[in-house]
């Protein structure tokens, strides 16, 4: 059974073409014999970075890392699972979706299920809808009257009302051919411990949560007049899970302003984007997260917090600058002095001058020093230290090395000392946190990345991943294989990738450049396929594998040296000696 729908993940990959899936987003260039372009994954706005290799219909973005194949791709560019993005590459070449389980256990069954509820949120969004505009619905559509939201940004947003009923929309449902359980299943409904049903949202405007499909997920409500929680959101469900979404997504993820706006309720959201501010967010009813973060990094790599003015919203903007600032977000911080949130501000004073309070926002880590700097009497030598060394525990976090001297210089000429003074403190917060460094470096080699490499290992690692991307071809598997084993490359990410390809070939199966990157899980698919795609435009790979055969032998043979030298087997070591000897005369 796993191997029927293996075959069908081949057959919609053969039958999409990964150069007309991504020409819609980018304008495509030849180079060679692949395609280039501006990344439509970030906000690759200068060189060209994105790279397309049609004969292996791959992908790779130098700028931001992503790459794989086809499916890969539109899990990126899209914000969905590999299920998910699976189906719409298979509606999209118009092969039927195999009754059968995939690799991940997921059955066609499950599949159909999470169809049906995505049908269910539709039509009790439908529901919602429709009644907000009943005589029901007249304190639902009072509420949004009074925060001046109007008509067409209602229908925009699909807002609506849930009657003050325990069985309203239970009963429609119903009608609709959908049974209580179905409806508690997708939140919509509540079992109680007699076995009968109520429905979950009762007089409550309601927000649906869409996701970046058009597929409605979930629902928050906002209850009219007094009672608690002020704010009902969804539970998880098969198709809705908080950390993965956000709010308004679907409209910000179109806007070519190259950064997105995140706020901390529905409401500002739908304020702004009347007021023609259509890139904005908001998390659902949780904190912002660091999958929140990577969501939004697919789609890029600015972004403004505009949390509510109180001491919670500033709290909460402390913690999701620093999430997006490990996530390699450049965050500014938007604060309002004339209105508790967005909403009140706009109302109030205009999107224009909203705008203004946008492009003022300060970077997170002005604004964090400022923060610290409050709770410091700078006139105070003692205090003035203390700030310094608070001060310097924000710095060391900057990953940009402009941005921290400048950070460090600015701060000097406040404080009145030397910028070397401030750089000290803040090595002495980098020592503190050397271990932490040290894993960064040893997982940026993991991915290619070399950091700090000697020349001779840089061009061992670059001739690894040269052969690497050349053993598709079978030629060379069997020229290399003849000398190498998996074993022999030093990299761990390589030995693994060499593996698969021995083990392939071994068999007697075919190559196949989807079957090695689905042996990889997500964080690492980018790197794999950078290092498979990258042959270099090469024409003859059997003969482009001769130097880096060469290379990687070479440093076989004087890793085994030194390990004889160590132990002292002078006779074994002049063998190896006179095998390099030989090599090196072209016997």
């Amino acid at each position: 059974m796993a191997g029927d729908f293996q075959d069908f993940i081949d057959e919609v990959l053969e039958k999409t073409d990964i150069v007309d899936l991504v020409s819609p987003y980018a304008k495509l260039k030849r180079v060679g014999n692949r395609f280039q372009c501006l990344c439509p994954l970030h906000n690759d706005k200068k060189t060209p970075s994105f790279s397309i290799s049609p004969d292996k219909q791959l992908f790779h973005c130098f700028g931001c890392g992503a790459g794989g194949n086809a499916i890969h791709f539109v899990m990126a560019k899209e914000g969905l699972d590999f299920m998910d993005a699976l189906k719409l590459l298979a509606e999209r070449a118009n092969v039927p979706f195999p009754d059968t389980r995939s690799p991940s256990g997921q059955s066609a069954a499950k599949h159909d299920k999470k169809k049906r509820m995505y049908e269910i949120n539709k039509i009790a969004a439908r529901f919602f809808f429709d009644t907000l505009r009943s005589e029901k619905g007249k304190a639902g559509l009072n509420y949004f009257k009074n925060r001046n939201i109007l008509p067409k940004t209602i229908k925009k947003f699909g807002l609506g009302y849930a009657p003050d009923s325990r069985g309203g929309l239970l009963e429609y449902m119903s009608g609709q051919g959908y049974s209580p359980k179905e409806l508690a299943e997708a939140g919509l409904a509540v079992l109680r411990e007699n076995g009968s049903y109520y429905d979950k949202f009762r007089n409550r405007v309601m927000f649906p949560i869409i996701d970046v499909r058009g597929n409605i997920i979930g629902f928050g409500g906002r209850v009219i007049g007094e009672g608690e929680p002020k704010y009902l959101n969804s539970p998880e469900t098969l198709i809705f899970k908080k950390s993965q979404n956000l709010f308004g997504l679907n409209f910000a993820k179109n806007d070519d302003s190259g950064r997105i706006l995140i706020m901390e309720g529905y409401m500002d959201v739908i304020s702004l984007y009347q007021s023609g501010i259509i890139n904005s967010v908001a998390s659902l009813g949780t904190a912002f997260g660091e999958e929140h973060a990577r969501l939004l990094k697919k789609y890029t790599t600015h972004a403004v917090l505009c949390y509510d003015s109180d001491e919670a919203g500033q709290k909460a903007a402390d913690r999701a600058g620093k999430i997006l600032l490990d996530a390699d977000i450049k965050t500014r911080v938007l604060t309002i002095n004339d209105g508790k949130d967005p909403d009140e501000f706009i109302n109030k004073n205009g999107a224009d001058m909203f705008r203004v309070l946008i492009e003022q926002a300060k970077p997170y880590i002005e604004y964090k020093i400022d923060k610290i700097k409050q709770q410091y009497n700078l006139d105070d030598n003692m205090e003035k230290v203390e700030f310094t060394q608070e001060a310097a525990e924000v710095i060391v976090d900057i990953k940009s090395r402009v941005e921290a001297e400048l950070t460090v210089k600015h701060l000097a000429e406040e404080l009145r000392v030397s910028p070397e003074a401030v750089m000290a403190e803040v090595e002495n917060v980098r020592r503190r946190k050397s271990s932490v460094e040290k894993i960064r470096e040893v997982r940026q080699v993991e991915k290619g990345a070399r950091v700090g490499a000697s020349p001779e290992k840089f061009k061992l690692q670059n001739a690894e991943r040269l052969l690497l991307s050349l053993m598709s071809e079978k030629n060379v598997f069997a020229a290399a294989s003849d000398k190498i084993q998996p074993s022999d490359f030093t990299v761990d990410l390589h030995r693994r990738i060499a593996q698969i390809i021995y083990d392939t070939y071994n068999k007697g199966n075919t190559f196949s450049f989807n079957d090695i990157l689905s042996r990889f899980d997500s964080a690492e698919v980018g790197s794999v396929a950078s290092i498979l795609a990258d042959d270099k435009n090469v024409a003859n790979k059997l003969r482009a594998a001769e130097t880096p055969i060469d290379i990687i032998v070479a440093a076989k043979h004087k890793r085994r040296q030194n390990e004889l030298v160590s132990d002292g087997n002078l006779e074994e070591l002049e063998k190896e000696i006179q095998v390099l000897k030989q090599r090196k005369g072209g016997v």
